[in-house]
């Protein structure tokens, strides 16, 4: 394995849900540790709540020396391993680090941007919000407003028209 210079980047794959006991850990030995945190819905006793989770799920970056900490970092608690191969330990370039940090708000938080999906007539769809979270369905048309949409529902017993929210429909 080939040495990295100590700026680099390096990808830090976690176990599973210890992003942030690997984060603490990998901080105590002395390395550079960036954890991207994003605000993610879930369902929770049936109601959507926001929580703090990682934007990669299983990784996070961190820089050491890797002379010096590699065998530290490779076993440290909540780590599963270093990225690479036999060629040497993959790394991150800077500036990709820098986009994200560039996207996070004043808490740290990194803020996606959602996209407004268009839906075509016939697109299988399912609503994710709302009263009928979890309802499949079939795209009809868009009403004029924009913001609403004609389904046509699939996982009743007969056929049925719902106009629905669109920014709760997504692509099944």
């Amino acid at each position: 394995m080939k040495e990295c210079e100590s700026s680099s980047w390096f990808i830090i794959s976690t176990k599973p849900k210890q992003e942030f006991v690997a984060e603490r850990s990998l901080k105590s030995l002395g390395a550079t540790v960036y954890l991207p945190l994003y605000q993610k819905r879930v369902k929770k006793n049936k109601e959507k709540q926001s929580i703090i989770s990682p934007l990669f799920s299983g990784y996070l970056f961190a820089k050491f020396s890797v002379l010096e900490l590699y065998h530290k970092v490779r076993y440290t608690r909540g780590v599963k391993s270093v990225l690479g191969n036999n060629e040497g330990l993959w790394t991150i370039n800077n500036k990709r680090i820098e986009d994200i940090r560039l996207r996070e708000n004043n808490e740290g938080i990194v803020t996606l941007t959602k996209r407004e999906e268009q839906f075509k007539s016939g697109d299988r769809i399912m609503i994710d919000e709302g009263d009928f979270d979890g309802w499949e369905g079939i795209f009809y048309e868009e009403l004029p407003d924009n913001e609403r949409a004609v389904i046509m529902l699939t996982n009743v017993s007969y056929t049925s028209k719902l106009i629905v929210l669109k920014k709760y429909l997504r692509r099944k």
